[in-house]
């Protein structure tokens, strides 16, 4: 069973060769070209974005390690052409446009040794009768072991291949197109100005009404602004009408909304981050929405295949997004360094300011005790005022 089987044609830059043309009833979607859509546009690079600079963490014990030459790898230099921030933002732009993305272990030995992305349009993914998932590469078929294959997919039907969200947007999108051609047409088209200047009784020719159009509007609205609002004088051979925009136009201009509501919705990110009004929305309630409910279902798509291909227990760090603004995030630190969850070392490192001496021990209050040793304080608290 074939998924990809056809070759695509190459744009000729490596990045926009790895978003290939995806099928779907009679429309074809070209990445390239969706991504043309402004909120398509938006929509993928906050998303991208986002998942790229969330740094890759290994779990150990259910706390992150440090210098693990793994996360290294992919968060700082995963193969001699490309960066760590650039393959991830790729991987995630294929993934959301085409449905799937695809990279190659490189091993020596079982140890990593590079993370390459691989152009959609070079992959085919077959399933043979008992059920064995083949990755070929190339107009060769360059044979790439299950194992050795990153293949990242959101929504998938069958667990194998995966469906880009723009499948659901297809009517959505041939709406928001006929209406922008509606107003590119009647901008650039249409025959609109301010007014209308009439000449009553006279036959002229295309020079003399350009040659009329300027003397009236150097007298009466001149370049620099002094004949502005001036009282207009006219003889009796004409009459100047001024001209009203139609509110028709605006009220589409205005309809876009719905559309980008529609791409937000299917993309899953807040409906404000594509520039539509949210009045029941602050910036702090929306970003943490947006970690929980939308970020976090991406970064699982990558962390489970890099999980079980690379046989390490991973997770992202997005610590950066649900920062607050400065104040609450020092008060925040300054309660967490009372509360003896962190060290100041700990705290100051998260404000980006250098360690101190003394600061890696934990601060407890002293009014504070184990509720299992309360009652033996009490009876040594009432011995010793005895005793005084």
């Amino acid at each position: 069973m074939g998924f990809f089987t056809k070759k695509q044609s190459t744009t000729g830059d490596p990045f926009l060769d790895a978003v290939v043309t995806m099928q779907s009833d009679n429309q074809s979607y070209s990445s390239v070209g969706a991504i043309r859509n402004s909120d398509i546009f938006t929509a993928v690079s906050i998303i991208a974005s986002d998942v790229a600079s969330s740094p890759l963490q290994i779990l150990k014990d259910g706390l992150p390690q440090k210098d693990n030459k793994l996360t290294e790898l992919i968060n700082g230099r995963p193969n001699e052409v490309m960066d760590g921030w650039h393959l991830k933002f790729a991987l995630a732009v294929n993934m959301l446009l085409n449905g799937n993305s695809f990279a190659e272990i490189k091993r020596d030995s079982n140890e990593v040794q590079a993370i390459e992305l691989l152009p959609n349009s070079s992959v085919t993914v077959t399933q043979t009768d008992n059920g064995e998932l083949r990755y070929n590469v190339g107009d060769r078929k360059r044979r790439i072991k299950p194992e050795d294959m990153l293949h990242f997919k959101f929504f998938t039907q069958d667990g194998l291949t995966g469906l880009s969200p723009l499948y659901g947007l297809n009517d959505e999108l041939s709406i928001q197109r006929a209406g922008n051609k509606m107003l590119k047409n009647f901008f650039s088209r249409g025959v609109n100005g301010n007014g209308i200047l009439k000449v009553n009784k006279a036959d002229l020719d295309n020079e003399a009404k350009k040659n009329i159009r300027e003397k009236f509007e150097e007298a009466n609205g001149a370049n620099d602004g002094d004949n502005t609002l001036r009282t207009i004088i006219l003889d009796e051979s004409m009459d100047y009408k001024t001209l009203e925009i139609n509110t028709d136009v605006l009220e589409l201009a205005n309809s876009k909304d719905w559309t980008s509501r529609q791409i937000a919705a299917v993309f899953r990110i807040p409906v404000e981050r594509l520039g539509v009004e949210n009045t029941h929305s602050n910036t702090s309630q929306s970003s943490l929405i947006y970690v929980k409910e939308t970020l976090i279902h991406y970064l699982n798509c990558f962390v489970s295949e890099l999980s079980n291909k690379l046989g390490k227990n991973f997770r992202f760090n997005v610590d950066r997004m649900l920062e607050s603004d400065p104040d609450t995030k020092v008060k925040n630190i300054l309660e967490q360094v009372q509360g003896s969850l962190i060290t100041i070392n700990e705290g100051r490192s998260k404000l980006g300011l250098p360690p101190r001496d003394g600061g890696d021990r934990l601060l407890a209050s002293l009014n504070y005790t184990y509720l299992d040793t309360l009652e033996e304080y009490q009876r040594k608290e009432t011995a010793e005022n005895g005793e005084q």
